[in-house]
């Protein structure tokens, strides 16, 4: 049985819907080739937002899923303090290690 990893990404309406679906298709690739199973991609929609991040960490929660993957950390928002509080946040209240598809 794979391990379970969920992705978190950003989907503004300023991304292409093709931008959007290669991100999607790299978290897909990334889980694959690392023995994962991608059980799920939650997308924040509203620039600003934090709806999906929130449903996320309740999820890692819930599951006792410990694995979440990014496109990259820029996806958790503009300017380093906010990514290295968002990346903080699913690693001390979801449980989680974050993984970055980019940092390869």
């Amino acid at each position: 049985m794979k391990r379970r990893v969920y992705g978190y990404m950003r989907a503004y309406d300023d991304r292409s819907d093709d931008e959007i679906r290669c991100d999607e298709l790299e978290l897909a690739r990334w889980a694959e080739s690392e023995g994962y199973e991608l059980v799920c991609v939650y997308q924040e929609l509203d620039e600003g937002g934090n709806a999906e991040l929130t449903a996320l960490v309740a999820e890692l929660k819930r599951t006792k899923t410990r694995a979440v993957v990014v496109p990259s950390i820029a996806h958790f928002g503009a300017g380093r303090a906010l990514q290295d509080h968002v990346w903080a946040h699913i690693v001390h209240n979801g449980g989680a290690e974050v993984y970055e598809v980019g940092s390869r």
